[in-house]
């Protein structure tokens, strides 16, 4: 069989070129069949929407089954058209999708009829087993289509051992000059799953059953010498994982792992909790030692109320003491803010904005609080009807999707605000000339990353101008009219 999985092109932030690490995901998936099918990778990020183009492109590699990663509302239509695009070109052809989208969403991808099957949860043994048995019947945890008939197998047990993870298929998509952010060449890495935490806007804990699974330390460790080996010039290693810091007593001991490394032209990323790190400041000194250059912190506010009723339970305390530990081992805060959570007021949005800039945030994230399918904030929009809309290229994590929140041009003014408040400080122009650290490095890196998302935000403000449109803006809508194999035109339809 030959296999071809595919990251979906979705979102258009202005910094696609800047700024992109490479898809994990698939990779993954890949390592786990590759000793059962001629398996094939394409990462359609960065090359514009038109699926008809991309379902020529994608089938020149003549695959029998195509599987899409879907895991973010954005890449949901687009998808949707570009199986209906393949069906078209070639009905005999398989196509099978995976990830949290398509986990929450299993009968909406289902309906148009493109669609053959939906894996629900994790996706490795139960494409290994598709392979492996020629079909979808009786595989735990598939959605299968059948004469017009829709069967549910039964859920897949959660991996139990994640050391049985193998590592992704880097190689099956050698030509890694594009993951980069600024001139660093970027690697994921993941050293868990899932989450302990309840954030109302997140999906990760209900995908992951509440679950937080960790891979061994040594087995982590392999990767990162596999890494550091095969790729000798400067990079980061980004630890994908939603919360590195749920057992700092790991985190810890990775930490020292690294550091016995002695890999001076590598530097390391991860996400992480205040709550965690703020209490353990031989941590975090532990950190600047193993060549930590960035953590991502969901800050999300500093109105107390949202903060409880979003589930996040942090304090304004432990987020300042936690930038300044950072800060103090040569460490850069990437801190991500949240607007338009429920409950929230002007006066709310306007406090959240002017915190922004005083934490003293190396860069910053601003988001508009998005009702995803999978968490809570969607579940209770559904159930109390506070869902404004249910076109999911609007679910960009910069527009209104929920009753309550304000206008998306006051949004967009609230956001452009914030970020001209952090990146135009006299601060931080003067950190970018200071002496060469990794808070300089970083700070100069996401300057640039910052000039390519306003140089973005330009060209589109001239396009409306002049009455232009950018190219494949709308990705379930052709660039021109074509005919498929039939005749019929080359339509997206039904969506």
């Amino acid at each position: 069989m030959r296999l071809l999985l595919v990251m979906p092109t979705g979102l258009q932030v202005g910094y696609d070129a800047y700024f992109s690490s490479s898809p994990l995901g698939i990779e993954t998936v890949a390592a786990h069949v590759r000793h059962c099918a001629d398996v094939m990778l394409a990462d359609m990020r960065g090359k514009g929407h038109d699926v008809e183009a991309h379902a020529e492109e994608l089938l020149k590699n003549d695959p029998d089954m195509v599987g899409v990663s879907v895991n973010s509302a954005p890449h949901t239509k687009y998808t949707l058209a570009l199986a209906a695009a393949v069906k078209r070109r070639r009905p005999g052809v398989r196509v099978v999708l995976g990830g949290q989208q398509a986990t929450f969403l299993t009968d909406e991808m289902m309906a148009p009829g493109h669609v053959d099957a939906v894996i629900r949860g994790e996706g490795e043994l139960a494409l290994r087993d598709i392979v492996t048995r020629g079909g979808f019947e009786g595989v735990r945890g598939v959605s299968w289509r059948s004469n017009g008939t829709i069967h549910n197998e039964p859920d897949r047990p959660l991996i139990e051992n994640m050391d049985d993870v193998l590592p992704p298929a880097r190689d099956l998509l050698p030509d890694r000059q594009r993951y980069r952010v600024g001139k660093y060449r970027v690697e994921g890495l993941e050293t868990s799953r899932g989450c302990a935490h309840h954030c109302s806007f997140c999906s990760v804990r209900n995908f992951h059953r509440g679950r937080w699974r960790p891979k061994s330390v040594q087995r982590v460790m392999r990767e990162v010498d596999e890494l550091l080996d095969r790729c000798r010039y400067p990079k980061v290693i980004y630890f994908v994982d939603d919360n590195f810091s749920t057992d700092v007593r790991r985190m810890e001991e990775i930490c020292r792992a690294i550091v016995e490394r002695k890999a001076h032209d590598t530097f390391f990323w991860c996400q992480a909790r205040v709550d965690a790190l703020a209490k353990r400041p031989d941590l975090v000194e532990w950190m600047g030692r193993a060549h930590f250059t960035a953590v991502l912190l969901g800050l999300e506010t500093p109105v107390a109320r949202l903060l409880k009723s979003s589930g996040k339970n942090i304090t304004v305390a432990q987020t300042m003491k936690t930038i300044e530990l950072l800060h103090a081992n040569d460490i850069g805060a990437w801190g991500t803010f949240t607007l338009g959570l429920p409950g929230e007021t002007l006066d709310d949005a306007q406090a959240t904005v002017d915190f922004i800039p005083a934490t003293g945030v190396d860069v910053a994230q601003i988001t508009v609080a998005t009702p995803i399918p999978g968490s809570n904030l969607y579940d209770e929009g559904k159930a109390q009807g506070s869902l404004l809309v249910t076109d999911w290229d609007q679910y960009d994590f910069t527009s209104p999707t929920m009753k309550g929140q304000l206008p998306k041009k006051k949004l967009d003014a609230l956001m452009h605000r914030a970020y001209l408040k952090v990146y135009l400080s006299g601060r931080f122009f003067r950190s970018m000339f200071s002496q060469r650290t990794n808070l300089q490095r970083l700070r100069r890196t996401m300057f640039g990353v910052f000039w390519s998302w306003i140089w973005f935000l330009v060209k589109g403000q001239v396009r409306g101008w002049f009455g232009l449109r950018r190219k494949s803006s709308q990705p379930h809508r052709r660039e021109a009219p074509r005919k498929g194999p039939q005749g019929r035109p080359g339509s997206d339809a039904p969506l």
